[in-house]
């Protein structure tokens, strides 16, 4: 599954390189890409439930989340 998470709070390649290594550690996601420009964040996963969890950790390293 390909899920696109919509966050605020990226402003550089620095914040997208934090978010996609802070993804990398959830084991169900198997690829992961940020554009803090539009705020997207696209997680290719197996399991619904890893959107949650993606969203949460999302939250935890000082991004929000919108959608």
């Amino acid at each position: 599954m390909k899920t696109t998470i919509m966050t605020e709070g990226m402003h550089c390649n620095g914040c997208e390189t934090r978010m996609v290594n802070a993804l990398s550690q959830i084991e169900d996601i198997k690829g992961a890409k940020a554009d803090a420009k539009s705020g997207k964040v696209v997680i290719k996963h197996t399991h619904e439930a890893t959107v949650d969890e993606a969203k949460r950790l999302i939250a935890d390293i000082g991004f929000e989340v919108k959608a």
